[in-house]
């Protein structure tokens, strides 16, 4: 299977202003149950599987993480200055002097009197969940790090987690429950160990499945705080408590001033309240979190799960009333990985295909229709074939396969859809300031006239890809025209061969993905 996503490097600035009076389309499935560092939600990701250790987004996320590692650690030690006891910072300062330049960089010096520190602080009953305390740990783990002594660094980071993840998940009535002194005390604590769980990323980036589960587990629980006091009329599951039965139940969500108006596919109408303060003090965290978790599912290749995490994130998007242009590209992103998902069922579809012609005995060309079937005279019988030598498990497994991947399509669609009503909302003075809407509308606009390709619908494709490439040339989206040009090639390419009476190649891996993940 050939799957590219394109890249693009250059940062851009984010849209400050709130568009509460403009109506938003966006995709949101609000019954469904499926799946500090200061994330850029304007970066790309890069995902080249089955080999994502070569990938550029590794190379993008290390590099991300590591600097917000350090400024990170830097966050709790200088802010606020003035609320250590003199005792304490006075050993600290001889640490910041030492670690400096004037102090030639002594990490082994500085990291000597930060432990001294810590130890008087245990001394003075300084309390461990404290912003200072927290603070000396982050910088006795930096200086382990510099010493390039990662185990001690990551026992460092691990020993702030456990802290936190025991003092949130405690009884309100037990010993560590009662440590927490209010309400506010407790999402802020949860702001930090949010913090700490990227960190914990970054320390073990060379394995995926414990990062997935480093940022589900803290995630949860930032979650179950958001819902104790969230009003949606269902509690929103974030992360991925799986039940696939509702995957075709979809809803379009349009905003009205502070109200957010969800229309169901089956007539049924309701309305939410946004409620922005629920998230406060770790909205950034939390988005910046499930940002991280579906990029991490993408290069590991999970992309089911990647597209719940953007599914969930769009919805509580919404809740939030993050700001727009963020939410724009986070449902552009949301229509690449679900386009990748299909792609991904589809060469399923094709190898059980070919396992039911070997089964049977059948040409594989009369069933490399989806329904099997399809123009066939003798169906009947092929159909009783079927019935006889494939199993009822595998026929079963197929069903749902080609199920799964024709609603992956038809929601990618609907998510690049909603980017472009989205678009026509946003006042022009607005998008002239903020060039990085317009790459937006392109890339969204791109990415329908791939699916429309891979549908056969060679006619909107081209008129499709031939806008994206208007729009990418006037807000000079360089990086994108050459392959909507790729792509126009393609799409004459197999025109003309339809025309000469050859037979359109049928499946998604002979037209590569080319949507960007931004």
């Amino acid at each position: 299977m050939t799957t590219r996503i394109l890249i693009s490097q250059a940062s851009r600035r984010l849209v400050r202003n709130k568009y509460v009076s403009n109506p938003l389309l966006v995709l949101a499935r609000f019954n469904s149950s499926q799946g500090q560092y200061n994330y850029n939600y304007n970066q790309s990701y890069n995902f080249q599987p089955p080999q994502p250790r070569t990938s550029i987004f590794k190379k993008f996320l290390y590099t991300t993480l590591g600097f917000i590692g350090l400024t990170g650690a830097a966050y709790y030690i200088w802010w606020p200055k003035h609320t250590f006891p003199s005792s304490v910072a006075k050993i600290l300062r001889k640490g910041l002097w030492a670690e400096s330049d004037k102090g030639e960089n002594d990490y082994q010096l500085a990291l000597k009197y930060y432990l001294q520190a810590q130890e008087h602080c245990q001394e003075i009953n300084m309390d461990p969940l404290s912003d200072e305390y927290t603070g000396i740990q982050l910088k006795i783990a930096e200086m382990f790090e510099r010493l390039n002594m990662k185990a001690d660094a990551s026992f460092v980071y691990n020993e702030i987690a456990t802290l936190y993840l025991t003092v949130l998940t405690a009884s309100p009535d037990s010993k560590h429950g009662k440590r927490l002194k209010s309400r506010e005390h407790r999402r802020h604590l949860i702001q930090k160990d949010l913090r700490i769980a990227i960190k914990l990323v970054e320390m073990n980036r060379e394995n995926p499945q414990l990062c997935k589960a480093i940022l589900v587990t803290h995630l949860i629980i930032a979650q179950d705080e958001v819902n104790k006091v969230l009003t949606s009329p269902k509690p929103l599951s974030l992360v991925n408590r799986a039940d696939s039965k509702d995957d075709v139940n979809t809803y379009t969500a349009t905003l009205d001033n502070d109200t957010i108006v969800i229309n169901g596919n089956h007539g049924e109408e309701f309305r939410v309240k946004k409620t922005p303060e629920v998230w406060e003090p770790f909205t950034d965290e939390f988005f910046n979190a499930m940002d991280l978790l579906s990029a991490i599912c993408i290069s590991s290749g999970d992309l089911a799960m990647a597209s719940k995490v953007k599914i969930s994130m769009s919805e509580a998007m919404l809740l939030a009333d993050v700001e727009p242009s963020k939410m724009l590209l986070s449902q552009c992103n949301l229509g690449s990985l679900l386009y990748m998902q299909a792609e991904e069922l589809e060469a399923q579809e094709i190898s059980l295909r070919r396992k039911f012609s070997d089964l049977t005995g059948i040409e594989y060309e009369r069933l490399k229709t989806e329904s099997l079937l399809q123009d066939q005279d003798d169906k009947e019988s092929i159909q009783e074939t079927l019935k006889t030598k494939v199993s009822a498990e595998d026929q079963e497994l197929y069903d749902k396969v080609v199920s799964s991947k024709n609603v992956c399509i038809q929601l990618a669609i609907k998510s690049f859809e909603s980017v472009l009503e989205f678009a026509k909302t946003v006042p022009q003075e607005i998008i002239k300031q903020h060039n990085e809407i317009n790459e937006t509308v392109a890339l969204a606009t791109y990415g329908l006239g791939v699916v429309n390709l891979h549908l056969g619908a060679y006619d909107k494709a081209e008129r499709l890809l031939r806008e994206s490439r208007v729009r990418s040339r006037k807000c000079n989206y360089s990086y994108l025209i050459p392959e909507i040009e790729r792509e126009l090639g393609k799409l004459f390419d197999e025109k003309k061969s339809m025309k000469s009476g050859i037979p359109r190649k049928d499946d998604l891996r002979d037209i590569e993905m080319d949507i960007l993940l931004k």
